[in-house]
Parts: structure tokens; sequence; C-alpha cells
């Protein structure tokens, strides 16, 4: 950035169309960084992925998973917690439930099966062996994880902030314990490939269902995963260094970085990186009037020689409620 005018670049908002779908390289006019989105997210519930490469290193922004794709899975009988222990060991009883469960659900396309997960589809392209560093904006940013951090050849550095940790680690074993509860209801699954999808080639399959499982351009199926463990999520937590609202960290000797709070969550934040030929700002998603306790931090933005903007969508939500449309 050395020698620059200082910039502002923009990235799309969730609302907005005209942008190609993602994985897509942005370039800025310095030689040392580049920026490629591998997902523009959905909201509050699924933030934008990017990876950043700055001064030779690749960094991984946010790591979700679209929660909204399990919504195609039917969801389990208000009894089931009962069946489930009192036929631990009967082999005939996963068939039997998953028959009483399709009598019960309407409509009958969902899914009637254990659930998978849907991953940033981009992110499997790359070699994880390759990525250097982590940051995690907020809780739902680092659902994904445990899908890298299970890698054997994972070995980036992990930053978020202390409250981010602890929230989403709470949140990661809901999800685990929640998942328990199906994984009781339908059997074990040994399969390595979601054997669900090959039920849903029908021209009966309505196709918004299909456009959830395989995508807009029919390649979404390998971003399916089954869910990690308790024990992956405790091994990703041992992984990451938790840091304050503000605590400058040295990377490698060369990179200084900072949480700055966003105002959007407990423990959400916006980050400053501060490398040999300038300093960036990446500002996730942010709300400016905040009734939280760490309210959005202007100052800490203040400065810097490049502004990146991850998504608009919940100013766009605060403003919708803030201005109701009048009838």
């Amino acid at each position: 950035f050395s020698n620059q005018k200082s910039r502002r670049f923009v990235l799309p908002s969730t609302s907005t169309t005209a942008f190609r779908q993602p994985p897509y390289v942005l370039s800025l006019e310095f030689t040392s960084m580049k920026l490629t989105c591998l997902s523009k997210g959905d909201g509050f519930q699924y933030p934008p992925c990017h990876m950043l490469n700055l001064s030779g290193f690749r960094i991984l922004i946010d790591c979700p998973l679209d929660l909204s794709a399990i919504t195609i899975f039917a969801p389990l009988p208000y009894d089931v917690g009962f069946e489930a222990s009192e036929y631990p060991s009967d082999a005939q009883n996963p068939i039997q439930k998953k028959q009483k469960l399709a009598r019960q659900m309407t409509p009958d396309d969902l899914v009637c099966a254990e659930p998978w997960y849907k991953t940033v589809k981009a992110l499997h392209l790359w070699e994880v062996s390759l990525i250097d560093l982590v940051l995690i904006s907020n809780p739902m940013g680092l659902l994904g994880l445990p899908f890298l951090t299970q890698n054997p050849r994972f070995c980036a550095k992990i930053y978020m902030t202390e409250a981010t940790a602890r929230i989403g680690q709470l949140m990661m074993e809901d999800l685990v314990s929640m998942h328990m509860e199906f994984r009781r209801f339908h059997g074990p699954q040994d399969s390595r490939f979601p054997v669900w999808t090959k039920n849903l080639d029908g021209e009966q399959v309505p196709p918004l269902l299909k456009k959830v499982v395989f995508g807009e351009s029919g390649d979404d199926l390998g971003s399916w995963m089954r869910l990690y463990s308790l024990d992956d999520v405790k091994s990703c937590m041992k992984k990451v260094q938790a840091v304050k609202f503000a605590e400058e960290v040295c990377y490698n000797g060369t990179l200084i970085i900072k949480a700055l709070s966003s105002g959007l969550d407990i423990g959400a934040c916006n980050w400053f990186i501060n490398g040999p030929n300038g300093s960036l700002n990446y500002v996730s998603d942010s709300i400016f009037l905040s009734h939280h306790a760490k309210s959005f931090d202007f100052h800490g933005l203040k400065g810097a020689d490049v502004m990146i903007y991850s998504d608009f969508s919940c100013l766009q939500t605060g403003e919708m409620t803030e201005n109701p449309v009048q009838d």
C-alpha cells in the first residue's frame, strides 16, 4: 500500500445480484493484496467468507455454515426422546420411526434422513495447509471451522474475541447435541456420501429443494458434510487464540492485528490489519447505533489505507425496522 492514496473498496451486500457468483477474485491496485470472495453469505445466520492474500500471507476471514440449508430435513416428532431411549438397540426401530415420521409430516417432500450440513463450497478448492491465518468476526462465522481444523494438514493461526470463542463453542456443542437426537432416531449411518441425494433427481422433486441441495449451477453437492463431533469442537478450540477488543497481536513479526467492536452481537468484531506496506480495515456485519455494552468502534478504523465492507444486510435490516413501510 506504500506511496498510494487512501482508497475505499466496497464488496457487494447480500442483496446485490449484479455481481458474479463466488468464488471470484478482486485485485486492488496494490501489488501486495488480493481478495477472493468464497461466499457472499446470506444475512446474520450465514456471514460472508473471504480469502485475503496480504503481504504474502493467506488470511481466511470467517468460516460459517449455511444453517438455512438444514430446513430441507424433516424435523423429529415430539416423542422422539422417549422412543430413542426405550429401544436403543432395536435394529428395526429406525425404519419404523421413519415410517411414523413420514405419516406425521406435511409436506412429504422433506428429506427424512440424518441431516448433513452445507459448508462454503469454494473453500474446499483451497489447500488447507496454505492458509496462514484465520480471523473469525462473530460466533456464526465459527460454526464451520472444525471441518478445517480436523484436517491434519491445517496449521493456521486462529484469532477471535474472547466472547466469540466462548459463545461459538457453546453453539457448536448445542448443534452436536441436537444432531445426536437425529442420529439416535435415524440410526447409525456409515456412508461417506449423502445417500438421500439419490432420491432428489426425479421430476416430482420441488425445484427449490434441488436448488438448496445442488445449487444454482448444480455443483454444490461436494459442500455437504457430516457434522463434526464434540472432540472435533474441543480440538478446534484448543487452536484458538482469543483476544480482547483493541488488543494488538503480532503475527509472524509482520502483521499487527486488532479486533474492533462491530456492535452487531456480543463478541462480534471488525478487523484492523497493519502490514509492512500499509493498513487495512475489514468491516463485517455492523450496527452503528447498538444497544450493546460494547458499541461500534469508529475510532479504531481511522487512518487505514483500505477499507473492505463485507456485508450491509444487517444495516439494511436495521433501517427497515426503524423505518417500517407505511400503508
